[in-house]
């Protein structure tokens, strides 16, 4: 027979996995980016010489999502 100890520790563990296994789920939109929001929200950044090579790659990608966007971004 299991102890109440056993099973409260089995009912605290099945509480924590569901807990952790909503904090998982996307808030953003699954299908893409909300255009209007993403072009409202973001702006083009630039980078200078001194940031490093994967800084200009993320830079270079969020820029191409606005310009993919049409944000009115030059390119």
């Amino acid at each position: 027979m299991m102890s109440k100890l056993q099973w409260l520790q089995e009912k605290l563990f099945v509480l924590i996995f569901f807990l952790m296994m909503a904090s998982c789920q996307s808030t953003t939109l699954s299908e893409g980016t909300d255009r209007a929001s993403f072009c409202q929200a973001a702006k083009a950044i630039y980078y200078s010489k001194h940031d490093t090579a994967p800084t200009i790659a993320q830079i270079r990608e969020h820029n191409a999502v606005g310009v993919a966007l049409k944000c009115g971004w030059i390119k």
